[in-house]
Formats: structure tokens, C-alpha cells, sequence
């Protein structure tokens, strides 16, 4: 027996499938998706590996034998076996890379080698060897080798092959897999508050990251180092604060609830609209015919999809199949997961990147062992190793976060299309907004298309009042709160309703200028301005996460004329805070939310504790359900339209409708207050009148027109390097080899290179090319072709990237 795998943690220029014999010992334990160990290449340490392939013949001779199984049962179902193939071509990655998207850490394996020693006695050995000999005796005759070089304070490779060449010991490698460990390595404050505090205030303290770890810390007492991670606080950041003495780790056990404290009410499937009775009857079929189908639910908010998905999901646990429930926030995650215990109990696993490692590794167990249905999860749950899938549901489809923006950069909607196609199953979008390409395609009959056009209480969509600010200005405007904002959040205090604002900012202001010289305070590593952060009186990169104290003059012209502008989510709390006749104000941004369940907290405490106003970035606009709020405010809802991305218009139009649709779900009647210095956008006039059909209609002339997708499709090749100069020849270079090449470059749109948007961040240069064509499958030859090009040691000063169809332009 032999079989074909491919190597973990391989470049491309190996991602290739291996041959091996197995030997008859293993051959009842080796099947498609199991790792092994294999020798590859000439070191010592066995290298991990995949089964790809089993079969009986191989081409090749002279093959190495597996040496040992690692896995019981597969960790790679079928299924996932395929999408590695499609993504490795598709993203123009590797195979080990797709597989990684996969399986959670907690697979992973720690090598431990260990030194042994033989029976029989040795008398050639030098004096070297023969210490470590009596060393590894002295300890059982069997010893770590990591340990044996913390006894003897050296390198003991070139010792250990001449004692293993003596037969004097041999190495074995052993490993244990990460979750496994019984503790945790948790982070808790070395200093106290006060210190610290003291250390920030004296500008003694320059990483935004350090602030922002002793922030966590000091908020919840101890944080385990892997949430910390995956927050995006490096081992290297947590290193460097220990020796500074800020921070100690210590072990703890690994807490494995992935929720939490739920309130879960039990319901049971409610009697459908008639609107809902009909797009029911239209999946059903589909579900039926048990073939591959995709499906976009249109819906307005409040026109009870959640209804629609679970009542579906039903159906399909009943055909003995399973589902897999995608939403765009790890922030709704909570949300949907009650709902869905709800009406599944404890038939459903949850996956997201919030969770433990040892958390994310229970739940991937779960689900591979057959334990749970019922899948649901941000992005990455995708590739839960469900078998017999019979439904994948994507609510909100149209959000970007779907889109991963890390090699390789998949996009889940393709990815469950993938899968769906593989099972036979049906692809579910939801959406109040459909992306324009998805209703493009609906449209044109490639998928089927289900309307849905009233709220399921009846109540008409919330009133929208637009807000001209530029005549508030005149009309001596103190504050980015317009009197007719203010007067409504008078009345909903008045009646014991609540509100949500909107303002797609965190910090306090954008950016501080000095009035009298013009100097704008920027990031010494990005092309970015600073955002001051009241509360902690720091400027920082919200790319970098560099951070300083606000001067007291300006560096340029030492006048004392520095002045925040522009608004940001903290200072929209303190205005409201502070407005007669006071409001309770909670805020939900990336800097109140970045504890392990911070998304819950918040949402919690308002729902809970009746706060009368929530401040929030776009995360307090997708999804949430409070029967209570009955008033929402859109602040600069026109701040996307000079973003340069060409989605700029259907993002506008998508956030102001998502916003609106939280007010008045319950029996209440909704205001929305809508203010833009710039009311006269298609995109905001389309929001206004809550006429997604008006919008669209607008936008896919533009996009035709323009040759943008649906009708175009777009690759990315982006260049990045400390050398600005380097990084320009390279992308000129790339620029001249691709226009060379007309067995590549037929038909396709080819910019000229060029600077990105944002053409600096985190100390390195950015430049890139845009290339446009009808075919992603010609594109994707392109970038698969640049991608291996000019990945190579000849331009190790530089780093090139690709993408297909990329959700962030800058």
C-alpha cells in the first residue's frame, strides 16, 4: 500500500504530493485525511504530513516508509480533502495554508525529542560524549533534549550524532498535541493601576499595545496569553512586558465553555407569514430536488429571516442532514446561538476566532465526532468537519468580513458554494441588503431569487429624518448632535424607550491640527493620521496601534493652537453623557469590546440594565433585535463616500439601511435621525426612501459603465518593502513582465503601478497593480503566476501578495 501526502508547514516550491510506502503494520490505520510522521529530507525530526491519497501502485521507486499515524480518525473529511485542491489553486496558496483554515490549533503537535540509552557498554566515546552519556544515565537513562542542553549550557546536536553513530543512545521523537495541556498560560498586572497609570501619563510608556494589554488585564485580572493572540498582541509584545516587569504569567486550567452564561428560552417554530409560507415552499423544493441550488433571501429588516433559517433547518435534521449557520460578527454570534439553542437545545457546536484554543478544539471535536448538527459561527466555521451537509445559511451576506484579508484570502461565500456543490446541498444568502453582485445574479436568473417586503409585526419601516448639517452649521451648531437628534433622544428618555447611535469612528477625533501652522499629528510608521483617544489623553494608529501623548504644543510652531477635529465614538458618548436631561450611555467599539466575551458584556448591559443610549461603530448596526429601541441616530453617514473604494456607495446605502432597521422591531413605531453634510448621494436618497431596488438600479449602470464587478472581476497585486524605492522598481517591474506576456495578459485591464491609497503601514511601503477581466480563472492564472515569480530569495527585500476580488481597496 502506498499513499501520497503533502508536507505541513512546506513553501510552494514543495507544496507538492509525496509518495510513501506503508508498511503492513500501519495499513489498517492509514485512510484519506489522517496525519503521519514521514523522514523528509535529511535531518534527523520527522516531519508532519497529510494523507491526501491511498492506493496500491505508485510510479516512483526507492520510496522512505511512514513511520508512525497520529490520528485515530481523520481530521480531513472527504469533503475538505477537495476544497484544499480548490483553494491552493484558487487563492494561489498552499496546501498546508488551506488545511490551517481547517483544523483548530489545538491539533498542532509539540515535539519533544528525547535522548535514550542503549544496553552495553561504550568505550570509544570522547570525553564530551561520554559526559552527556553519564548525564542522560543519571537521569533514567532517558532525558529531554531540550532539558540536556539547559544542564550542560551548550549545542548538542554534533555530541548526540556521534553518541547515536556509536549506538551508544538512540532519538526518539515523540509529540503531544497543544490542547492537551491540562493548564493555560495565563497573563495577570506585575504593577499596580496607579503605577502604570503614572508610567502612561509620563510619556515613559510609547506602545498603544502595552496600554491596551494593561487595560484588559486590569478590567478582567488574568487573561490567558492565547486570547491575547488572538487579539492581536504578539508573544514577542507579552515578552518584552515581562522583562519590563508589567506583566507575569502563570498556569492555569483551560476554561472550555465556548458561550458562556446564555439566556436561552425555548421556542417552538411559529406560524409563518404569508411572505415567509412562500419563501419556505421555495427552498423546501429546492431542498428536495437534492441537488446543488443557491438562493438569495431578500429581506427587510424585521421581516423575520431568522424564522425562515431555523424552520429550514429543521427540515433539514429531519432528512437526517446537517447545517452550517454563517454570520458576519463574532459580536452576533451570541445572539444567534441562543436563538438557535432555543429551538436545537444542545445540538449545536459554535466556532469563531474569539474562542480559546482549548474551547475551539472541544467544539471541532464535537462536531467531528458526530456529537452535534447544527454548526454556527463567524467566518472560519465554514469549514467545520460536518459530514452530510444539507444546508449552509449565510445571513447578512453582503458583509465584507467574510472576506479574509490573510493568506490564503478566501471568501466564505465561495467556499460554501464549493461545499455545497460538493454535498449536493442548498447555499442560503440573507440579506436586507444583498451585495450587488449576488442580486446581480439573482437578477439574471443564475440563482433564485425570494423576496420578502413586510415586517412580521405589521409595523411599517422606521421613519428616516434626514439632517443637512451644513445647516446646522449656520445655524451655530456647537457639536456633530443636531437639535433634531437631540429632541428625539429627549422623547425616547421621556417615554422609557431606548437608542442606538451610530458613528463608524472609534477614538475621540480623526486627527489634531494646529490651527495656526496646519501640522496634522501622523503616524511615524503610516501614511495615517493620529486619532486622539480622550480618555487616555493618547494618539494612535489605528493600523499600528503606535501611540503617544497628546503634546501640550506643537512640535512645528510651539503655539498652543492644537485642536481635535472630526468625531469618534468617545466623544459622541461624552456629548450625550453631558446633554440635559442625561442619559445613561454604554459604547460598543473595538476598544470596549476586546475582552474575550467584551461583544456579550456590552450588548448584555443594555439590554439588561436599560441604558437609554448605545454608542457603537458599524458592529452595533448588523443584526441585534432590543424590542426597546425605538430611535436610531446615523452620525456622518456620508464618511464612506471619499473612501476611493469603489464600493463606497453600496456600503453607504447597506450600513444606513442596516442601522435603521434596529429601530422599531417590536410593537413600537421607529425614528431614525439621519445626518450627512452630503444628502444629495444616490446611495444616501436610496437609504432615505428605503428603496434597495431604486439603489440598485443606479449602481449597476455605474458598474457596467465602469467594467467593476458583477460584469469585471478584479486581481491585486500589492508590493510591500522598508525600501521605497525598491518596492516601486519591483512593482514597475512586475508591471512591465506581466504587459510582456500576452499568453497571460489577453483581454485583461492592466493599471499602471502605483501607490496604495494608505501607502504606508507599519513601516512598510505600499504599492500595487489593479488587473480587471470577465474571468477569474484567467486573473487567477496571472496572480498565481506573478505570486510564484517574484516570491523568491532574489527579492527578499520585498514581499508581494495577490488577491482575487479583494473587500478592502486601500
Amino acid at each position: 500500500m502506498f499513499v501520497s501526502v503533502i508536507i505541513a508547514n512546506s513553501t510552494r516550491e514543495y507544496d507538492i504530493f509525496y509518495d510513501y510506502i506503508v508498511p503492513g503494520n500501519l495499513e489498517a490505520l492509514v485512510q484519506p485525511g489522517v496525519r503521519v510522521l514521514v523522514p523528509f529530507g535529511t535531518g534527523r525530526r520527522l516531519r508532519e504530513a497529510f494523507v491526501m491519497e491511498v492506493k496500491q501502485e505508485s510510479e516512483y521507486k526507492e520510496l522512505k516508509q511512514i513511520s508512525q499515524v497520529i490520528d485515530e480518525i481523520p481530521v480531513l473529511t472527504p469533503d475538505l480533502i477537495t476544497l484544499s485542491r480548490y483553494m491552493k489553486k484558487r487563492y494561489v496558496c498552499t496546501y498546508d495554508l488551506a488545511i490551517r483554515c481547517m483544523l483548530p490549533s489545538g491539533l498542532a503537535l509539540l515535539y519533544s525529542d528525547e535522548a535514550v540509552v542503549n544496553a552495553g557498554t561504550f568505550e570509544n566515546l570522547t570525553p564530551e560524549e561520554k559526559k552527556i552519556f553519564d548525564i542522560i544515565a543519571d537521569h533514567g537513562g532517558r532525558l529531554k533534549i531540550d532539558k540536556l542542553r539547559e544542564i550542560i549550557q551548550m549545542p548538542v546536536e554534533k555530541l548526540l550524532n556521534g553518541l547515536e553513530n556509536k549506538g551508544a543512545v538512540k532519538i526518539v521523537n515523540s509529540f503531544q498535541f497543544k490542547a492537551n495541556a491540562k493548564t493555560v498560560k495565563v497573563a495577570y498586572p506585575a504593577v499596580e493601576s496607579d503605577v502604570f497609570q503614572e508610567l502612561v501619563r509620563d510619556n515613559s510608556i510609547k506602545s498603544q499595545n502595552y496600554i491596551r494589554i494593561m487595560e484588559i488585564l486590569y478590567d478582567e485580572g488574568a487573561v490567558a496569553v492565547n486570547e491575547l493572540n488572538m487579539l492581536g498582541f504578539s508573544n514577542t509584545v507579552l515578552k518584552n512586558m515581562e522583562n519590563k516587569g508589567y506583566i507575569s504569567f502563570i498556569e492555569e486550567p483551560v476554561e472550555r465553555n465556548p458561550v458562556g452564561e446564555l439566556d436561552v428560552v425555548v421556542t417552538e417554530p411559529k406560524t409563518p407569514t404569508s411572505e415567509q409560507k412562500k419563501a419556505l415552499d421555495v427552498i423546501r423544493e429546492k431542498i428536495e430536488s437534492g441537488a446543488f441550488h443557491e438562493i438569495l433571501l431578500h429581506g427587510i429588516t424585521g421581516s423575520g429571516k431568522t424564522e425562515v433559517y431555523m424552520q429550514v433547518i429543521a427540515d433539514i435534521l429531519k432528512k437526517g442532514k446537517n447545517a452550517i449557520m454563517l454570520v458576519p460578527e463574532i459580536g452576533l454570534t451570541p445572539q444567534m446561538v441562543s436563538q438557535l439553542m432555543g429551538r436545537f437545545k444542545d445540538n449545536i457546536a459554535v466556532i469563531h476566532s474569539r474562542l480559546s484554543m482549548g474551547e475551539r478544539y472541544d467544539q471541532w471535536k464535537k462536531i467531528r465526532n458526530g456529537e452535534v448538527r447544527v454548526v454556527v459561527g463567524a467566518r472560519s466555521a465554514i469549514f467545520a468537519p460536518l459530514p452530510d451537509i444539507g444546508i449552509i445559511i449565510i445571513d447578512e451576506e453582503h458583509e465584507s468580513s467574510y472576506k479574509s484579508d490573510r493568506t490564503p484570502k478566501y471568501d466564505a461565500r465561495t467556499i460554501a458554494a464549493a461545499r455545497c456543490k460538493i454535498h449536493n446541498a442548498v447555499l442560503l444568502y440573507g440579506s436586507a441588503t444583498p451585495s450587488v453582485e449576488n442580486y446581480w445574479r439573482a437578477r439574471t436568473g443564475k440563482i433564485t431569487l425570494v423576496e420578502m417586503k413586510e415586517r412580521t409585526n405589521k409595523n411599517p419601516l422606521p421613519q428616516i429624518i434626514p439632517v443637512d448639517m451644513r445647516e446646522e452649521m449656520d445655524r451655530g451648531a456647537r457639536n456633530e448632535l443636531s437639535s433634531v437628534l437631540i429632541r428625539e433622544l429627549r422623547k425616547n428618555k421621556e417615554a422609557g424607550e431606548q437608542a442606538i447611535l451610530f458613528i463608524n469612528r472609534r477614538g475621540y477625533s480623526n486627527f489634531i491640527l494646529c490651527r495656526k501652522c496646519g501640522f496634522i499629528a501622523m503616524c511615524p510608521y503610516c501614511s495615517v493620521s493620529l486619532t486622539w483617544h480622550r480618555p487616555e489623553n493618547r494618539l494612535v494608529c489605528h493600523y499600528c496601534s503606535y501611540s503617544s501623548v497628546l503634546p501640550g504644543n506643537c512640535p512645528i510652531c510651539k503655539s498652543d493652537k492644537l485642536q481635535p477635529f472630526g468625531l469618534g465614538t468617545q466623544k459622541v458618548e461624552e456629548v450625550v453623557s453631558s446633554t440635559e436631561p442625561g442619559f445613561s450611555v454604554i459604547r460598543m467599539d473595538f476598544d470596549t469590546t476586546a475582552g474575550k466575551r467584551g461583544h456579550q458584556a456590552v450588548l448584555e448591559t443594555f439590554r439588561k440594565q436599560k441604558i437609554d443610549v448605545m454608542v457603537g461603530t458599524q458592529m452595533v448596526a448588523k443584526g441585534h433585535d432590543f424590542p426597546d429601541v425605538t430611535l436610531v441616530g446615523i452620525l456622518s453617514a456620508d464618511s464612506l463616500l471619499g473612501s476611493g473604494d469603489f464600493r463606497a456607495g453600496e456600503r453607504t446605502f447597506q450600513l444606513i439601511t442596516q442601522a435603521a432597521g434596529r429601530a422599531g422591531r417590536a410593537g413600537k413605531h421607529g425614528r431614525v435621525v439621519l445626518q450627512a453634510y452630503n444628502l444629495e448621494d444616490y446611495s444616501i436618497q436610496a437609504a432615505i426612501r428605503q428603496d434597495y431596488h431604486e439603489f440598485f438600479s443606479h449602481e449597476i449602470k455605474l458598474r457596467y459603465e465602469l467594467k467593476l464587478p458583477p460584469f469585471y472581476q478584479f486581481g491585486l497585486i500589492l508590493v510591500t518593502g522598508k525600501d521605497k524605492e525598491k518596492v516601486q522598481k519591483l512593482a514597475e517591474r512586475i508591471h512591465i513582465d506581466i504587459t510582456r506576456k500576452p499568453e497571460l495578459n489577453h483581454g485583461v485591464l492592466i493599471s499602471a503601478p502605483a501607490p496604495s491609497p494608505v501607502s504606508k503601514i507599519k513601516g512598510s511601503y505600499r504599492w500595487r497593480i489593479l488587473l480587471k477581466h470577465q474571468s477569474i480563472k484567467r486573473l487567477g492564472s496571472i496572480l498565481e503566476w506573478v505570486n510564484d515569480s517574484y516570491n523568491k530569495k532574489g527579492y527578499k527585500d520585498c514581499t508581494v501578495s495577490v488577491d482575487i476580488n479583494p473587500a478592502n481597496m486601500v
